[in-house]
């Protein structure tokens, strides 16, 4: 099986990698001059083969690019309400294996985590690389981003940009599967979480106007490192992207 890597770009036919994807090529794999290698950047997958080790990071040559697979046909961003401990990590990860998109973390009402700036930003980029951890365990094409926590009035404020809006709310809501049915040509989402106490009926009711729908995800209560995963993968497998 190729070795695959993620770049930020390629540009010019050659790429070079970092210096820990270096030191996993050269080291790791002991690749030798001739190896080859896939580098994946903006949903393109570049064939490539070892050239040189330049100051020990492995520079490579485009033989070949194709659309990278592994992506799925709709996208999904996820707005989870900030969670305690592990399951913003656990999310994030299981998110990316599924085929999320994106992650936006959201400072809600019920949120028990209050990050400052720093933390916040410390928070962010171990998120980011858990994801890309996640994305070259699952081969996907690409890797999602993780935006650093916003409010959620913040969070509400971008729903306009997607097909259609879902928020999962255990007070009650259309069923997820009659809204999917009613909505059969979008493909863009925007899926709203709450942390662990909930969302409360304001939050509700600010993306409702703002387009948002709220939907139920059966008679269970799920958690909310639960909900997002089981909610996602309804809509994948519902467009035809799982199973």
């Amino acid at each position: 099986m190729t070795t695959r890597f993620f770049l930020d770009r390629v540009e010019g036919g050659r790429v070079v990698l970092s210096r820990a994807d270096s030191h996993h090529l050269l080291r790791v794999m002991r690749a030798a001059p001739g190896t080859p290698f896939i580098a994946l950047a903006g949903g393109v997958a570049y064939d490539c083969v070892l050239e040189a080790v330049e100051d020990g990071l492995a520079c490579g040559r485009v033989v070949g690019s194709r659309p990278a697979t592994g992506e799925p046909r709709i996208r999904i961003a996820l707005f989870q309400g900030l969670a305690k401990g592990e399951k913003m990590e656990f999310v994030i990860q299981h998110g990316t294996e599924l085929g999320i998109a994106e992650f936006i973390p959201v400072a809600a009402a019920r949120s028990v985590v209050k990050l400052d700036a720093q933390k916040a930003a410390d928070r962010t980029e171990r998120w980011q690389r858990i994801a890309r951890e996640a994305a070259e365990q699952s081969r996907r094409g690409a890797v999602p981003r993780v935006s650093a926590p916003v409010t959620w009035k913040e969070a509400v404020a971008g729903i306009a940009g997607f097909d259609l809006a879902l928020v999962p709310w255990e007070e009650g809501g259309e069923p997820l599967k009659a809204v999917l049915e009613a909505h059969p040509d979008a493909l863009s989402y925007a899926l709203f979480i709450g942390p662990e106490g909930g969302l409360t009926a304001d939050e509700v009711a600010l993306a409702r106007a703002a387009g948002a729908i709220p939907v139920t995800l059966g008679p269970r209560i799920l958690r909310t490192e639960t909900a997002p995963l089981a909610a996602a993968a309804a809509i994948l497998y519902a467009r035809g992207e799982m199973g």
